[in-house]
C-alpha cells in the first residue's frame, strides 16, 4: 500500500494533478472560430511586473458566535519574482487552535505490480485513440490557432502535438504563464504550513481515499472528444485575449485589490475545463467527497474552535454554492476583507 499522497488543491493545477493521479478535465462544445494570426516564435512577451515582499489579500472572517475562522484565498498563478508574507496571518497563527490547508490527502492499495500498471495505463491515456497526432483530432482552425501558441510560447514542446486535447491545452497555458513572470509554483498554502508547523498549531487536512484508481484512470477514456475540443478553445480564446488579465489578477492578489480579482474570461475557461467531470462519475465523485471533507472540517472548526486558520483558492470562494455561499447557508456570518 503507497503512503497517503498529499495533493494541492489549486484550480489552475487539478487538471495536471488528476492526469497524473486519476483524471483529466474537459468542457462543453462551442462553435469553431478562425485561426489567429501566427506569431513569431521570438516575439518579446510582457511580463508581470511584482517583484519584492508582498502580503496578498487580507482576511475573509466566518464568525459563530465567539469562534472564527479566518480564510486566506490564494490564487494561481502568481508573479514568480514575489516573496509573500503576511503580519495578519502571523498574527492570527499566533492564536489558532488550528490550520486547514489547501490541499487533502489521498490513499489507495496500490502495491508495486499495480503501481507499474497504473503508470502504463496513464501513459497511454495521455495520447489519443489509434495514437492520432493532436492535428488529427482537432478541427483544422483550431489546430491552427493551437499551433501558432504553441510555437510563441513553447516552439521546443513538440511533445503536446502527440497529447489529447485537454491535456495539450493545460501544458500549453502552463508554458504561457511562465513565459509571461508567472508561476503555479508560488505555493502560499506551503508557506503557511511551514509557519503553523513552526508555532506548533495542529494541521488538518481532509481525507480522501480512492477504492478503484484503475477505475478513476479509466474514466478518462470515457470523456467526450468535443468535451475536451471545448477545453482547448476556451484555453486558446483566454491565451489570445486574456492572458493580460492574468497578469493583472496576479498584481491584484499580491497587493490586496479585491476589486480587480474576478475575471469572466477566466471563469469560463474553468467552467469548459470542468464540466466533463460531470461525465467521469468516478473523478466527479471523487472530487465531490474532497468537497464535503473539506467543508465539513471548517465547520467543525467553528464549532469547536475559537481561532482556526485556513487557505482556500479565491475562486472556490466565489462561485456558485462556493465556500461562502455554503457558510452563510448555514447562518454563519461572513466579513470580507
Amino acid at each position: 500500500m503507497i503512503p497517503a499522497a498529499k495533493f494541492q488543491a489549486s484550480r489552475c493545477r487539478f487538471i495536471a494533478m488528476w492526469v497524473l493521479a486519476a483524471a483529466l478535465a474537459g468542457g462543453a462544445l462551442q462553435a469553431a472560430v478562425d485561426p489567429a494570426p501566427a506569431a513569431a516564435a521570438d516575439e518579446v512577451i510582457e511580463e508581470v511586473t511584482v517583484i519584492g515582499e508582498r502580503a496578498g489579500p487580507g482576511l475573509w472572517k466566518i464568525r459563530n458566535g465567539d469562534n472564527t475562522l479566518y480564510i486566506l484565498g490564494t490564487l494561481s498563478p502568481l508573479p514568480k519574482k514575489m516573496t509573500w508574507r503576511s503580519r495578519e496571518v502571523e498574527n492570527v497563527l499566533a492564536r489558532a487552535q488550528q490550520f486547514i490547508p489547501a490541499g487533502f490527502e489521498v490513499s489507495a492499495d496500490i502495491g508495486p505490480i499495480k503501481a507499474v500498471r497504473l503508470y502504463m495505463q496513464f501513459r497511454k491515456l495521455r495520447g489519443n485513440e489509434e495514437r492520432q497526432t493532436l492535428q488529427e483530432v482537432l478541427p483544422p482552425p483550431l489546430y491552427a490557432r493551437f499551433d501558432s501558441l504553441r510555437e510563441k510560447y513553447a516552439p521546443k514542446k513538440r511533445d503536446m502535438l502527440k497529447r489529447r486535447p485537454a491535456l495539450a491545452a493545460g501544458e500549453l497555458w502552463s508554458e504561457a504563464i511562465s513565459r509571461s513572470g508567472l508561476t503555479n509554483r508560488n505555493d502560499i498554502s506551503k508557506a503557511v504550513s511551514k509557519l503553523a508547523k513552526s508555532r506548533k498549531v495542529p494541521i488538518v487536512e481532509p481525507q480522501v481515499r480512492i477504492d478503484d484508481p484503475q477505475g478513476a484512470l479509466a474514466d478518462v477514456a470515457q470523456i467526450p472528444r468535443e468535451a475536451e475540443i471545448a477545453c482547448m478553445r476556451s484555453t486558446l480564446d483566454r491565451l489570445e485575449s486574456d492572458l493580460a488579465t492574468a497578469r493583472s489578477r496576479a498584481e491584484a492578489w499580491a497587493v490586496g485589490d479585491i476589486a480587480a480579482w474576478r475575471s469572466a474570461a477566466s471563469a469560463e475557461q474553468q467552467d469548459a475545463c470542468w464540466s466533463a467531470l460531470t461525465l467521469a462519475p468516478k473523478l466527479a465523485e471523487i472530487r465531490k467527497r474532497f468537497d464535503d471533507a473539506w467543508l465539513n472540517l471548517a465547520v467543525k472548526a467553528l464549532d469547536t474552535h475559537v481561532v482556526t486558520l485556513a487557505i482556500v483558492p479565491i475562486d472556490e470562494l466565489y462561485k456558485r454554492n462556493g465556500v461562502l455561499a455554503q457558510m452563510r447557508s448555514r447562518g454563519f456570518t461572513v466579513d470580507e476583507p
